[in-house]
């Protein structure tokens, strides 16, 4: 562990432990991977606390400055595990209650801990997005969709809502109220082209280069940026989402600015610029 670490009580940034998360790194890129490809990678509780755990201690991790979110296989996320979902309360727990206090709160986590995360996380998204796992892929900042990619509202076919996980406040954000409707109300699947063209995503691309596409884009946002002013960027536009007033968004934007240009990046980058000399960041 770093001083950084050990002087403040944080903890060890050790990824390696996951059964259902493979965690990669390139330089400051993270590729976090849902590892259950014979399930399609449907939310098992399991999945569920091993992405909560990773999502907790990578949001210190001052290495990490963006992260790639996709799966292994030839699904993102099929929603909530069938044998999971089947499983019968604990002795000391009813089934309301489980569901109330496990179940749901151990879903929504999830896409919490996404909003909270403060680096960007770019989904490369590829075949079965359903139900969770549609609320996911909109909690992602950014994403990029492979040609097999469908997606839809499951649980609506199966006598539950249509809306789960943040999925009712980030879609219509994205898509906009009525085609948000139409994809939560309908239980349809929704196809790349379409979703792309409605804006969900930034684009389209063969399977076998959504993850490469995904790594592209997150190295050019890692090294161009700097650490601090990213993690504030990303602050600001998060917090648009909640419906803050104009004036609000510009004193947070103002405050912001204040605080990235005052750091050493900050100062160091302007005189960067005006040498003409390269940029170098160094997270002070």
């Amino acid at each position: 562990m770093s001083v950084y670490q050990t002087s403040y009580h944080l903890p060890e940034f050790d990824y390696s432990g996951y059964s259902k998360l493979l965690i990669t790194r390139d330089g400051p890129v993270y590729t976090c991977s849902f590892n259950d490809p014979q399930n399609l990678n449907a939310m098992s509780y399991e999945q569920m606390s091993e992405f909560n755990d990773f999502l907790t201690k990578v949001r210190w991790d001052t290495d990490c400055r963006v992260i790639v979110l996709t799966g292994e296989g030839r699904s993102f996320c099929a929603g909530f595990n069938l044998k999971d979902l089947a499983l019968e309360p604990p002795e000391d727990c009813g089934r309301i209650q489980r569901d109330f206090y496990v179940m749901q709160r151990m879903c929504s986590d999830q896409v919490a801990n996404m909003r909270r995360c403060e680096q960007p996380i770019i989904g490369a998204l590829k075949g079965y997005t359903v139900g969770g796992g549609l609320s996911l892929a909109c909690a992602c900042d950014l994403r990029i969709l492979g040609d097999s990619f469908k997606m839809n509202a499951g649980y609506l076919t199966i006598g539950y809502t249509g809306t789960d996980m943040g999925g009712a406040f980030y879609l219509p954000k994205i898509v906009g109220y009525a085609r948000a409707a139409e994809i939560l109300m309908t239980g349809r699947r929704f196809k790349a082209e379409q979703l792309v063209d409605w804006g969900f995503a930034t684009k389209a691309v063969a399977d076998d280069d959504v993850l490469p596409a995904a790594l592209e884009l997150a190295a050019e946002i890692a090294h161009g940026t700097s650490p601090f002013g990213l993690r504030l960027t990303k602050e600001v536009l998060q917090a648009s989402l909640d419906g803050t007033s104009f004036d609000s968004v510009v004193k947070l934007e103002n405050r912001n600015q204040v605080l990235a240009a005052n750091t050493q990046d900050g100062i160091g980058g302007v005189v960067s610029m005006r040498d003409r000399e390269p940029i170098v960041f160094t997270n002070k």
